[in-house]
C-alpha cells in the first residue's frame, strides 16, 4: 500500500515539475494568473490530498451508494473548492523565467503605455489613472516573480489591460540564456516519473491491487 501511496502522489507532482522545466527552458518570459497558477498547484498537489484529507472525508455511507464514483464527485468537490478560493484570492501575475533587472524595465515600459504618470516607489509601481498598483515580489524559487495587487482593486479593467499589454511586452523581450532551475525541475520531474514507471513495470500486480482495496474503501 505504500508503494501505491508514493506513485498516486508523485505523479501530479512530476508533471508539474516538468512544466516548471518547460516555463523555465522558454527563451522568453511567460505570465501567467495568479489564479491558474494557484490551479495548477493544486492539481499538482491532487495525488496527495487523495490518499490523505479524500480518504477522510469519503464515508461509508456515500461509498455503499455511489460505490467508487464517490471519488470522482470527490474530485470534482476539490476542483470546485480551488476554483472557490483562487476566485477570492488578490489579483496577481507570476511571471517566469524573467531576469529581476529585465522585468522591472518592462513593467516600466509597459505602465508608461497605459499611464504617463505611473512611478515606482521602491519595490511598489503604481498607476494612477489607471487604478492599478502592485509590489514586485522577486523572492521565489528560480527566475520567479510575482505582482501581487495592493489593497483593493479600484479597476478591474486596467488590471486586465496591464496583464495583456505586459504579456504582449514579454513576448517581444530578448531572448534569455536558459535558468538553472530548468535543469534543476527537470531533473525533478523525469526521475520522479521514471521511478514512477519502474514500480508500475516492476510491481504493477500489487499496485492494481492496492488500487482497487482503495477505492472500494
Amino acid at each position: 500500500m505504500t508503494l501505491f501511496y508514493f506513485v498516486v502522489a508523485t505523479f501530479p507532482l512530476a508533471l508539474y515539475w516538468l512544466a516548471l522545466a518547460w516555463l523555465h527552458g522558454r527563451s522568453v518570459p511567460c505570465a501567467v494568473s495568479g489564479r491558474r497558477d494557484f490551479i495548477a498547484l493544486c492539481l499538482a498537489l491532487s495525488g496527495v490530498f487523495f490518499i490523505g484529507p479524500g480518504q477522510l472525508l469519503t464515508t461509508w455511507g456515500a461509498s455503499a451508494v455511489w460505490g467508487k464514483y464517490v471519488w470522482a464527485l470527490l474530485a470534482a468537490l476539490e476542483f470546485l473548492v480551488a476554483l472557490l478560493i483562487a476566485s477570492n484570492l488578490r489579483p496577481r501575475i507570476v511571471v517566469y523565467n524573467a531576469d529581476p533587472e529585465a522585468l522591472r524595465k518592462t513593467l516600466t515600459r509597459t505602465a508608461l503605455e497605459l499611464d504617463d504618470e505611473a512611478c515606482w516607489s521602491g519595490a511598489a509601481l503604481n498607476m494612477p489613472g489607471l487604478g492599478v498598483q502592485f509590489y514586485l515580489d522577486s523572492s521565489g524559487i528560480g527566475r520567479v516573480a510575482s505582482l501581487v495587487q495592493i489593497g483593493s482593486v479600484r479597476s478591474l479593467d486596467g488590471w486586465t489591460r496591464f496583464s495583456r499589454a505586459l504579456k504582449v511586452q514579454l513576448g517581444e523581450a530578448e531572448k534569455s540564456r536558459r535558468a538553472f532551475s530548468c535543469v534543476f525541475f527537470a531533473f525533478l520531474g523525469l526521475g520522479t516519473l521514471a521511478l514512477d514507471a519502474l514500480c508500475f513495470l516492476q510491481r504493477h500486480a500489487e499496485l492494481r491491487e492496492a488500487a482497487d482495496f482503495y477505492l472500494s474503501i
